[in-house]
């Protein structure tokens, strides 16, 4: 599956190859969890790695670089910034189409839109993938290391069970069970290297202390389009409270039914439901510490990715930084965005991400945290660009200011922040809440 870029010949043969192969990214969750960061910046799909490389990113290169060009993805929270960052797809490589929501569909509403072009009604436009084959479909917050190899072999797993719906499966911690939706395989294959087993999925539990698996859902798919056009005329709208039997979701509603679980939903015959294990780095961002901890393992080299910065022994380094290296305190890793000011006396790290632009005070320590660089403000149907924002954000951190365990959107960081999130308003003023703060509300 790798493209080799340097033959033209060898591209074209590559893509014929696959091309009944595409990927639909599912980026239109409303990040309720991750406010304020989502109400007026950034989508969560957009939320940077290492101060610069959006999570979504990875997926787009990913399948760009097994062969894969032919994408899509599904928006509703702040769509135009993540139209905007990605375009058409051709500066990476692919060709993207949109789906746009005004309330998000659940799982099952975002791929049909995208796959087959269905609307229910709530859908600005639909999806262009209408020809037959497998779909690969990731969660835009989901981090994960999946190269070409890795797809390859899924695809080849999948294909050879003559599976309708394939996941990627992980253990997660027995006491997390209560969190996550797991699955039960019968008779397992066992393999060697980091997808470790396969095998048919006899059961599904969601969110169940008390489940025989450990085996997450890890919200990675392989799905036939086949299938799809057989669930599309049971789908039901998620935001539509009043419907008796609600059909929008992939853990609640299509597992079961293709497990024959759901009296309601009697699907045309018996499709495949099959699970692999994958036993590498697997990240799922549903909360703010979550992205921190995201963070840190990018720092730590466990996720594969390439940041756009300059390689050191004691982390990454941007382009056009004030910094005395001798006067400034970094306890590695850190990262330093592109034209930083870090004053004498400034402490950084372990785990600092400071993203392009900040001025960090002397004397000011920041540990375990994020900064980001500054993007454009979204209020309501206003859109404020970066760069005429200079004047009220001033990505600034104050002399003495500590800053540990929190991220920071912006502003003048004049206090103490610890366990934090810090944003920036419209006027300049900040917001300051605990981290942990959940807003009430839909979760999607």
């Amino acid at each position: 599956m790798p493209v080799d870029m340097s033959s033209r010949e060898h591209r074209r043969t590559h893509r014929a190859a696959h091309d009944n192969l595409r990927g639909a990214i599912l980026a239109a969750g409303l990040g309720s969890r991750m406010k304020p960061l989502t109400t007026h910046h950034l989508p969560k799909p957009l939320f940077p790695l290492g101060g610069k490389v959006p999570m979504a990113e990875l997926w787009v290169r990913r399948f760009v670089e097994s062969g894969i060009s032919d994408l899509s993805m599904n928006l509703c929270v702040l769509s135009d910034a993540i139209k905007r960052h990605f375009a058409n797809g051709a500066r990476f490589g692919a060709k993207i189409d949109y789906v746009e929501e005004q309330t998000p569909s659940g799982t099952l509403g975002g791929v049909c839109k995208q796959v087959l072009g269905a609307s229910d009604g709530d859908a600005a436009g639909g999806g262009s993938l209408t020809r037959g084959g497998t779909v690969i479909v990731p969660s835009g917050d989901i981090v994960t290391n999946f190269g070409s190899a890795l797809l390859e072999e899924i695809v080849e797993i999948h294909r050879r069970a003559g599976a309708a719906f394939s996941m990627v499966l992980v253990p997660v911690p027995w006491d997390r069970r209560k969190d996550f939706g797991t699955v039960v395989l019968g008779q397992p294959e066992d393999r060697s290297g980091e997808i470790s087993k396969s095998g048919r999925i006899i059961e599904f539990r969601e969110k169940d202390p008390e489940s025989p698996s450990n085996l997450n859902n890890a919200s990675i798919y392989m799905i036939e389009t086949e299938l799809l056009a057989a669930l599309d005329p049971l789908r039901t709208a998620a935001s539509a409270v009043e419907v008796v039997d609600p059909f929008y979701d992939f853990g609640k509603h299509v597992f079961p039914a293709m497990l024959g679980q759901l009296p309601y939903a009697n699907l045309p015959k018996d499709f495949l439901l099959w699970g692999v294990q994958y036993d590498g780095a697997w990240f799922d961002v549903g909360q703010k510490r979550d992205y921190l901890r995201v963070n840190e393992q990018v720092l730590d080299d466990k996720v594969d990715i390439r940041l756009p910065f300059d390689r050191l022994p004691w982390g990454y380094l941007g382009i056009g930084v004030d910094i005395d290296f001798d006067r400034v305190d970094i306890v590695p890793p850190v990262v330093i965005g592109n034209h930083c000011v870090i004053e004498d006396g400034a402490k950084l790290g372990p785990y600092a991400v400071v993203g392009d632009g900040w001025v960090v005070e002397s004397g000011a320590r920041i540990q375990r945290s994020v900064l980001w660089q500054r993007y454009d403000y979204f209020d309501g149907d206003r859109e404020i660009p970066a760069t005429d924002r200079l004047e009220v954000d001033p990505h600034r951190v104050a002399a003495g200011v500590r800053i540990d365990e929190s991220i920071v959107v912006g502003g003048l960081v004049d206090r103490d922040v610890s366990g934090q999130t810090v944003d920036v308003l419209a006027d300049g003023s900040i917001d300051v809440q605990p981290i942990d703060a959940v807003p009430e509300g839909p979760r999607a």
